[in-house]
């Protein structure tokens, strides 16, 4: 499982990469969608992989990404986003992660 996401990492790095070609806000912002794209291509081949949680983490950071690429929000609100992003992820908030209320 950890493979997968080294790919979708990768494809994500190199999309970065790709940005530094170009100076266009407009490009910047197609690459980040063929990036999101790449991703749901390599994650979709794989059953074991939730495919809604994690095309709605990508998608919310490619949404961010978006943003800061077009300028509506700064570099350091769009950072801020991401990391309040991660910390959502990982304590589990919104996709019923974390601890559930038990039965009665």
């Amino acid at each position: 499982m950890n493979q997968i996401w080294l790919q979708v990492f990768a494809v994500m790095i190199g999309g970065s990469l790709l940005k530094y070609v170009f100076a266009n806000p407009l490009v910047w912002v197609i690459i980040d969608f063929a990036v999101l794209i790449s991703a749901y291509l390599l994650l979709k081949r794989h059953p074991y992989i939730d495919l809604k949680k994690s095309m709605s983490y990508l998608g919310v950071l490619t949404a961010i990404s978006v943003l800061v690429d077009l300028g509506v929000v700064g570099g350091e609100v769009g950072n801020i986003a991401v990391l309040g992003l991660l910390a959502w992820m990982i304590f589990g908030g919104g996709f019923g992660g974390g601890r559930r209320p038990r039965r009665r």
